[in-house]
């Protein structure tokens, strides 16, 4: 029999998981709200793991009336790269785990910017036009190739161009095709961070909807899995191979339903 769940840790992705982006109505309900605040006040890590800076996503939730913090999220992983907690007055930093992850994003850029004249040439040659293209200097290589399709089409030409560099690894959100470091990545972070608390990573319960959030979803780092209504069909396949669940809901209704369930089940640590 497989053991019951005991959740010490949930990461959220931030766009169209915990931010629902449709028209008209909350981006996030109450009841996800409520939810959320109630399991950080019983000692539940309840955060977020995205690619956006930390900043943006504050004054989204308090626009949604969730003060930052106070007690969600209890921490967060910026940039799919470096980890904070938070606190009522001030974050805290990993600072062993975020020097590492600056130093070796500091090599990844400058390998990234020697090859990055290269690499559009290449992709000009495989038919794929991007339409941006950004060099971050705390994130990696992002492209925005306008729509999902020609995304992974460049995904997959970026993969092969970048299969020499030993930081480098590829993925995709949406229009946006990727090349970010693989010491870091969501599922990293939160197995670095749940193990920082003292928690398993199968005490980890990671939320996400794009193919960028692969990484917490798909078992690589022996993480718990959920995604909703609105995943992409590769990040269902990878969730249910995962022994993972899948919501009814949309987006952060969809996590309200789920966590609501392990609650009645009693599978919180």
């Amino acid at each position: 029999m497989t053991p019951k769940p005991q959740i010490g840790l949930i990461g959220l992705d931030f766009d169209w998981t915990l931010m629902n982006h449709n028209p008209g109505g909350p981006k996030v309900p109450p009841e996800t709200i409520d939810i959320l605040t109630e399991l950080c006040e019983e000692g539940i890590f309840c955060g977020l793991a995205s690619g956006r800076y930390w900043w943006e996503m504050r004054d989204e939730l308090e626009a949604q009336g969730l003060p930052w913090g106070d007690p969600f999220p209890s921490f967060f992983c910026t940039r799919e790269t470096f980890i904070y907690w938070v606190g009522l007055d001030a974050l805290e930093p990993d600072l062993e785990w975020n020097t590492a992850r600056r130093a070796e994003m500091r090599e990844l850029v400058h390998q990234i910017s020697e090859r990055q004249t290269s690499w559009r040439l290449s992709l000009e040659a495989a038919g794929l036009h991007p339409k941006r293209w950004w060099l971050w200097g705390d994130y990696g290589l992002e492209v925005n190739m306008g729509n999902p399709e020609e995304a992974q089409r460049a995904r997959l030409v970026l993969a092969e161009l970048s299969a020499e560099l030993p930081l480098a690894e590829t993925h995709r959100n949406g229009s946006l095709a990727h090349v970010v470091l693989t010491t870091a990545t969501k599922g990293g972070c939160l197995r670095h961070a749940a193990a920082t608390r003292g928690l398993r990573p199968d005490q980890v319960l990671a939320f996400g909807d794009s193919a960028n959030d692969l990484s917490m979803l798909d078992g690589r780092y022996g993480l718990r899995s959920a995604t909703m209504a609105n995943g992409d069909a590769e990040v269902k396949a990878a969730v249910r191979a995962n022994g993972g669940w899948i919501t009814e809901g949309v987006a952060s209704t969809g996590i309200h339903e789920l966590l609501h369930e392990f609650r009645l089940r009693g599978w919180y640590a």
